[in-house]
């Protein structure tokens, strides 16, 4: 069996790959790109400019308008027993009204305040959504890479446990089981060395698509990497944060408040409008016997509601349910919020926990797996125990991949639930991660020693 025909084509897709990629960046850079790459957050910031502009539209509607217009008309007057006279008139009309009372245009100024705030918390989600995406990718891209140096090492363990084989099988030394079982274990390490190779292709893309650009090498957790925590170490307090300052519960909140101002628009429609119209019209007369007349015209008019059809009683029973309905919308965004910072806590401290305890799992598992290689040359291990060893060592090795990107997630994903995932944050982030340089290749994760003190993430003050 040829062990190379995995893993020659392996190496030429990563040296194509790496050729496209133009420079070397850390978690902020890449998180800056995209937040200027992302569309979406193009667009809520195109529909904030647009919701600023509520205030100047309802206030508009409380200040005076005034119009002007020019005319020319022709007349033709037909009297039974008098001549029909036919003449030209133009002339020119200045109106002003000016609203005195009108509670509907009253409130819709005050939602407009809330309109406007609806557009920046939009915006504001949009930022910490294409943050969370921006990690999400880099973390990804690193743990592919992290994935496919450990199983090219599983594959060339194997390799080279499955030479040794066949030496002792020519030397009468190792059975016919014996090295079917390290040739199945071959075929199963180069799998998930083409699986690797496959996913870390997939990642790369999709990093590039979320900045717009690729990158030669990503800056790469310390190694050992110190893990985070945050505080208050209470779950409640995170909880509460979250319940107070989810964006989802922001924008739920405003919801509410506008759907209780349409409530009172919509009752409004039984008060009086009071409105005052003034007009000059100068007019000037082209023929017959008409002469020039100027009409100036000033009132103060009163519009009382009495019957309009039961339509003014649905439109508020309309909006009372509507009122209603963004009410438990606001209950409910209000509960997941609570419960999305409970889950992330909890995946952040187990997380951390999990990769204390696989840290220590890996070392004692690779020592057991040198002094099992150790013990099988020396002949007090048998073949099946090497495999059985290696398996569990790389096992493990994968397990702690997994949690230490996992943790991080969890970090930035509890502050994503209380609103407080903001550059800084990604900051705090990124001092964890070594710096990578231009043209670096990825280095594999190396058997992790235990990690010191973890470092401490203080809670964002509001």
């Amino acid at each position: 069996m040829n062990t190379r025909i995995v893993v020659v084509p392996l190496a030429l897709v990563a040296g194509a790959a790496g050729a496209r990629w133009v420079r070397a960046a850390d978690l902020l850079t890449v998180v800056e790109q995209t937040t200027g790459h992302d569309a979406e957050l193009a667009a809520a910031r195109a529909g904030a400019r647009a919701a600023h502009q509520a205030i100047p539209k309802a206030r508009a509607q409380l200040l005076p308008r005034v119009d002007g217009g020019w005319g020319r008309a022709y007349n033709r007057i037909a009297t039974e027993d008098f001549p029909t006279t036919t003449y030209w008139q133009n002339g020119w009309t200045v109106s002003l009204t000016q609203p005195v009372f009108d509670w509907s245009r009253w409130t819709t100024y005050r939602q407009a305040d809330f309109i406007e705030a609806r557009g920046a918390t939009e915006v504001a989600q949009a930022q910490q959504a294409s943050i969370l995406k921006a990690a999400r990718a880099y973390f990804d891209e690193l743990a592919a890479e992290d994935e496919l140096a450990r199983a090219n090492d599983y594959a060339a363990a194997l390799d080279t446990h499955l030479a040794q084989l066949r030496r002792r099988q020519l030397a009468g030394e190792a059975t016919v089981i014996d090295l079917r079982e390290a040739e199945s274990g071959v075929l199963q390490a180069h799998l998930q060395q083409q699986d690797a190779g496959n996913a870390l292709q997939l990642s790369r893309l999709a990093l590039e698509q979320a900045t717009g650009q690729p990158f030669t090498a990503l800056s790469r957790l310390a190694d050992p990497v110190t893990m985070p925590r945050v505080g208050p170490d209470d779950i409640d307090a995170w909880a509460n944060q979250a319940q107070a300052h989810d964006y989802q519960v922001q924008l739920k909140q405003i919801d509410w408040r506008i759907a209780k101002l349409e409530v009172e628009k919509a009752r409004s429609a039984h008060l009086p409008t009071v409105n005052i119209t003034a007009s000059h019209t100068p007019a000037g007369a082209g023929s017959g016997y008409a002469r020039p007349t100027t009409t100036t015209t000033a009132m103060l008019s009163v519009s009382i509601p009495f019957f309009e059809g039961g339509e003014t009683e649905a439109r508020v029973d309309e909006t009372v349910a509507l009122e209603d309905k963004a009410q438990d919308d606001l209950t409910a965004a209000i509960r997941q919020a609570g419960a999305s910072a409970r889950e992330n806590w909890t995946r952040l401290r187990s997380g951390a926990a999990r990769v204390d305890a696989l840290a220590r799992l890996a070392q004692t598992s690779s020592a057991a797996f040198a002094a099992t290689q150790v013990g099988y040359k020396v002949g007090s291990r048998d073949s099946t125990d090497v495999l059985r060893a290696a398996d569990t060592f790389y096992a493990n090795r994968r397990d702690l991949i997994h949690a230490r990107y996992e943790t991080i997630m969890a970090l930035l994903q509890l502050k994503a639930a209380t609103a407080a995932l903001t550059f800084d944050e990604v900051a705090g982030v990124n001092a964890l991660l070594a710096p990578a340089a231009s043209g670096a290749q990825p280095q594999p994760l190396r058997a992790p020693q235990v990690p010191p003190a973890r470092a401490e993430f203080p809670a964002s003050s509001r």
